[in-house]
């Protein structure tokens, strides 16, 4: 049987550091899926199409994230997102009353298959400073059998101004 997974994602766009820092302490990871905000996962989206049209036609605005500094349990390390209201606010227009608390953050290393040592976290963190990004799109991914995420669909947000 086929397991695939599906979900609404904010891909960082234009962010060497990170990527950097994937490609050398969790490869297969980074090879897997580019580094990404999830917004919905597959269990709080009964109806795809739906979800589609609420980003369509709702104009729903770019979403601004800050970034901490890394955080590390045990093998997981990732960049914690500072304020999440604007994530929030999202998530609740696209989901409504059902929305459950999700913290956004960017991954740096997966405990599913990364390994992180006090050394590996030294190196990590002293490479990051809190930073910023806009998100302006909300694609839809798709994973196969723990392969490679393909995307979907892709939307546009209105930038904020």
């Amino acid at each position: 049987m086929e397991a695939t997974r599906r979900q609404a994602t904010l891909f960082l766009k234009d962010s060497r550091a990170v990527e950097e820092v994937r490609w050398k302490f969790n490869p297969e990871q980074a090879r897997i899926i580019e580094p990404h905000v999830t917004l919905c996962r597959e269990d709080e989206v009964a109806d795809w199409d739906k979800l589609a049209g609420l980003i369509e036609g709702g104009k729903q605005k770019s979403v601004v994230l800050c970034f901490g500094i890394p955080r590390r349990e045990g093998n997981f390390v990732w960049l914690p997102c500072e304020d999440t209201s604007e994530f929030d606010r999202l998530r609740s227009k696209l989901l409504g009353a059902s929305a459950r608390k999700h913290v956004p953050h960017l991954t740096l290393v997966h405990p599913r298959n990364g390994i992180c040592t006090d050394e590996i976290f030294d190196e990590i963190t002293a490479e990051f400073q809190p930073f910023t990004h806009s998100f302006d799109q909300i694609a839809f991914i798709e994973q196969k059998n723990g392969g490679v995420w393909k995307i979907l669909e892709t939307f546009g947000l209105t930038k904020n101004i």
